[in-house]
C-alpha cells in the first residue's frame, strides 16, 4: 500500500503566491505551529520557512525567524537557530544551541550538537555550556552521548572527550558502539576501529551502510596519502594484493552491496573497488556494469522487454499491480490495476511463489527473452481462487510526453523525462494538439529528473525563436574544455504559441536547463517551486577492453543559463526560481490519520462495487474527469458520507473517491490521466495565468470557474 507519505501528496492543493507580507507571516506562524504538532518532522518544516525566506519576503521572515529563539517549544527554537545560521546571524544562534544543549529532550540535545559541530564556532561560554552537558550525560541515548563527545573532539580536541569515544567501544549498547566507531572514523582515528568498521558494514540498515561508505571513502583517502607521500608506486599493483588478501583472510565468503549479498570474487571486489572511486568524485559519479548499462538505458529509452505493467510491494509483501502500461501485452490480455501476483512458472516449468520474494527478484522473473512467454498467477479483489495468464513477453514503448486538450483551448503536456525518444514524443504531442485546436500550451516539467543533453537540446528547438541561447557549457577535459560556443535554438513550429512551464523541487538537469531557456528568453512564466540545482552533466566511458561490460559516468561539464548562471546547488542555494511561487497545502495529522483509514476499510471500494456499473457508468466516468468539486454530482453521497461516520470533510471523502474512481476508469477506457487539474492548484494557476496572458479570464470558463478559489 501506498504510505502515509503518499497520502499526503495525492491531497495537497497548492495555495496562491504569498504576495503580502501578512499573508507570509501568516504562512509561516502555520508552519511553526505545525513543528510543535510534529516535532519529529521539523526540518521538513525548517526547509519551507527557509524557502519563504528566499527572495522578497526575506527581511520579513528575518524578524519572524529571530522571534522564534523564544519560542516557548524546544524544535521550534531548534529550528530558528539553524534558519538563523543560514541567515548569518551566529551569535544569536549560538545563545540558543548553547541552552538546547541542556535540553531534557534526546533529539534536541543530538541535533544542537551537530549543529554546533557543523558550524565550529570559536565560543569559550559556549564549548563550557557543553562541556557540562556532557559530563552530565549518562542518562541520554546514544545519539546524544556521542554527538556531545565529537562536538569537543572538534572544537576542542577534548582528549577527555577522545577518551569517552574509546570507551564507548566496550560498550554493550549496541548503538552506542556503532555510533562511536563511526564518529572515530570519520575525525582520522579509523585504524583504531576498522575491525568494528568491518563488523558494522556486514550488518543491513543505515549504520552498516554508512559504514560501508566510510570504508571505502578511507581507503581511497589513505590510497592518495601514500601515492603523494611515495609509499605508494602505481607499479605496485595496489588492488590486486588487497583483492587477494581480503580474499584469503576475510571472515565470510561475501559482502553487501546495494543491500545483496554479493560473492567475494576478484570481478565482484574489483567492481566495487571502481563505485567507490567513482562516488569519491561526487555524487553522480557511478561505475555500472553491463546489467546496469541495460537497465539505464531502457530507462533512457523509454522501451524494455517485459509484460508491461508498473508495480510495487504492498506491506503485505505481495507484489501489486500499479496500472498495467496500457499499450503492453499484460493489460491486453486482461491484467488490472489492483491485482497481486502470487506466482509465475519458471524456467523449468516449476511453479515460483512470488509472495515469498522481495520486490526486485519478483521483477526478474517476470522479466525474460523478447518472445517468450510469462505465465503468471493472480490473486482479484472479489474473485475466488487465481486466475491464470499467459502474457507475451515483448518491448514495451512507455511515452514520456503525455498530452491532453483542456478547456479554453490550452494544451497540456506532460514531459516525464529527456529520454532518447522524448523529442519525437514531444513532437508527436505538440503536432496532436494543434490539430485539436490547440492555441495556448502549458509544458509540465514537475519531477522530471532530466535525461540526455541532446534532446533537451531538440525540445528547446521547438519552442524557442531561432537564434535564442539556448545553454552554454564548460569543462576542462577535451570537447569541455574552457567555455563552449553555446547551444542556439534552430526555431521550430511552435517558438510563437503562449506558453506556461510547470517546475518543482524535482525538476532537475534537463529539467532546468529548458525551463532556465524559456525564463531567461523571456519566452514562458515559470510557476511552481524552485528546482533541484544540478548544473553539471555527465559522459560515459568504456573502461574495460571487452567492448564496454564495464562503463564509468564521470561529470565533465558545467552548463549555464542563457543569463551565464550556474544553476548547481551549493550550501542551498541553486536551482532554476519561477516568476510565481506556490507552495503545497499540507494536509493536518489528523486528516492523514482519516484518509488512512478510509483507504484501508474498504468503504470506498463498496461505494464503486455497486455505483460505478449499469447505467451509472457512463456519469460515473464524467465524474472521473471532472466533477466540479460538487459531492452532490456523486449518487447516494449523503448516505455514504454519514455511514463513514468520519471527522474529515465532504470534500476530502469526495476527493479520495474520484482518486479510487479514476484508477477505474483508467484500466476501462485504456488510457491514463494526463493531469487532474482541478485539484491541482498549480496547474490551476497556470492555466489562469496563461490566459492572462492571452488577454483572457479563466473564471469565464465555466470549467475553471467552478474549482478555482
Amino acid at each position: 500500500m501506498r504510505t502515509i507519505a503518499t497520502f499526503m501528496l495525492l491531497a495537497l492543493l497548492c495555495a496562491p503566491l504569498l504576495a503580502q507580507e501578512e499573508t507570509v507571516k501568516q504562512r509561516a506562524e502555520r508552519l511553526i505551529t505545525r513543528i510543535e504538532q510534529r516535532p519529529d518532522r521539523c526540518w521538513d518544516y525548517a526547509f519551507a520557512l527557509r524557502t519563504l525566506a528566499a527572495g522578497d519576503s526575506r527581511d520579513a521572515m528575518v524578524v519572524i525567524i529571530e522571534g522564534s529563539l523564544e519560542h516557548e517549544n524546544e524544535h521550534v527554537r531548534l529550528v530558528a537557530a539553524q534558519l538563523t545560521l543560514a541567515l548569518g546571524r551566529a551569535e544569536l544562534a549560538y545563545a540558543v544551541l548553547g541552552k538546547l544543549i541542556e535540553s531534557e529532550k534526546a533529539d534536541v540535545v543530538e541535533a544542537a550538537a551537530t549543529m554546533i559541530t557543523r558550524e565550529g564556532p570559536d565560543d569559550e561560554e559556549l564549548v563550557e555550556r557543553i562541556r557540562m552537558r556532557w559530563e552530565d550525560s549518562k542518562n541520554l541515548p546514544a545519539g546524544a552521548r556521542v554527538a556531545l563527545c565529537e562536538t569537543l573532539l572538534v572544537l576542542e580536541r577534548d582528549e577527555l572527550a577522545l577518551e569517552q569515544l574509546r570507551e564507548f567501544l566496550s560498550s554493550g549498547d549496541h548503538e552506542l558502539t556503532g555510533r562511536a566507531a563511526l564518529v572515530l572514523a570519520e575525525r582520522g582515528f579509523d585504524k583504531e576501529v576498522a575491525q568494528r568498521l568491518a563488523s558494522l558494514a556486514r550488518e543491513p540498515g543505515d549504520m552498516g551502510r554508512l559504514a560501508r561508505i566510510g570504508r571505502e571513502v578511507n581507503k581511497t583517502d589513505q590510497a592518495t596519502e601514500d601515492h603523494k607521500a611515495g609509499r605508494a608506486r602505481r607499479k605496485e599493483k595496489l588492488i590486486p594484493v588487497q583483492v587477494r588478501t581480503i580474499r584469503k583472510h576475510y571472515v565470510e565468503d561475501f559482502f553487501v552491496y546495494n543491500e545483496k549479498p554479493q560473492q567475494l570474487t576478484v570481478e565482484n571486489l574489483v567492481d566495487n573497488a571502481c563505485r567507490a572511486m567513482a562516488l569519491a568524485t561526487d555524487r553522480y559519479g557511478a561505475f555500472l556494469t553491463r546489467a546496469e548499462i541495460d537497465e539505464m538505458n531502457q530507462d533512457q529509452e523509454g522501451r524494455y522487454v517485459g509484460i508491461g505493467a508498473h508495480v510495487s510491494q504492498d506491506e503485505d509483501g505481495l507484489i501489486n499491480i500499479d496500472q498495467p502500461i496500457y499499450e503492453g501485452p499484460a493489460y491486453a490480455v486482461g491484467l488490472r490495476t489492483g491485482d497481486k501476483l502470487v506466482g509465475i512458472l519458471g524456467p523449468d516449468g516449476k511453479r515460483v511463489d512470488l509472495t515469498k520474494v522481495k520486490l526486485d527478484e519478483g521483477v526478474r522473473y517476470v522479466r525474460g527473452p523478447e518472445g517468450s512467454t510469462a505465465v503468471v498467477f493472480v490473486k482479484r479483489r472479489g474473485v475466488e481462487g487465481e486466475i491464470k495468464f499467459e502474457i507475451p513477453r515483448r518491448m514495451v514503448k512507455v511515452d514520456t510526453a503525455l498530452e491532453e486538450m483542456l478547456p479554453g483551448e490550452v494544451g497540456y503536456v506532460r514531459l516525464t523525462r529527456f529520454g532518447a525518444n522524448s523529442d519525437a514524443d514531444m513532437k508527436e504531442s505538440l503536432d496532436n494538439l494543434r490539430k485539436r485546436g490547440m492555441k495556448y500550451l502549458i509544458l509540465d516539467l514537475r519531477g522530471n529528473g532530466g535525461g540526455q543533453l541532446n534532446t533537451v537540446v531538440n525540445i528547446a528547438d521547438m519552442l524557442l525563436p531561432k537564434g535564442k541561447i539556448i545553454s552554454s557549457t564548460g569543462g576542462r577535459w577535451g570537447d569541455w574544455k574552457g567555455r563552449q560556443r553555446p547551444f542556439v535554438s534552430q526555431g521550430g513550429a511552435y517558438n510563437e504559441v503562449t506558453m506556461v512551464c510547470l517546475i518543482d523541487g524535482e525538476s532537475a538537469s534537463g529539467s532546468e536547463m529548458l525551463s532556465g531557456a524559456l525564463k531567461d528568453n523571456n519566452r514562458a512564466i515559470l510557476i511552481g517551486r524552485p528546482t533541484f540545482g544540478k548544473g553539471i552533466g555527465q559522459s560515459f566511458f568504456n573502461v574495460d577492453e571487452s567492448g564496454g561490460t564495464r562503463v564509468l559516468k564521470c561529470t565533465v561539464f558545467s552548463y549555464y543559463l542563457p543569463s551565464g548562471v550556474s544553476i548547481d546547488r551549493y550550501e542551498g542555494e541553486g536551482g532554476v526560481t519561477p516568476h510565481i511561487r506556490t507552495s503545497p497545502d499540507m494536509l493536518e495529522p489528523w486528516q492523514v490519520y482519516f484518509i488512512d483509514k478510509l483507504r484501508k476499510s474498504g468503504k470506498l471500494t463498496e461505494y464503486l462495487d455497486q455505483h460505478y456499473r449499469g447505467e451509472n457508468k457512463p456519469a460515473l466516468m464524467k465524474l472521473a474527469s471532472f466533477d466540479g468539486l460538487d459531492h452532490t454530482q456523486w449518487p447516494e453521497f449523503e448516505k455514504f458520507y454519514a455511514s463513514l461516520a468520519t471527522p474529515l470533510a465532504r470534500d476530502d471523502v469526495r476527493r479520495e473517491l474520484r482518486f479510487a474512481l479514476r484508477a477505474r476508469v483508467q484500466d476501462d477506457r485504456g488510457a491514463e490521466f494526463t493531469q487532474n487539474y482541478q485539484e491541482d492548484g498549480t496547474l490551476l494557476r497556470g492555466i489562469e495565468e496563461l490566459l492572462k496572458k492571452a488577454g483572457k479570464n479563466a473564471r469565464e470558463i465555466p470549467e475553471y470557474k467552478a474549482v478555482m478559489k
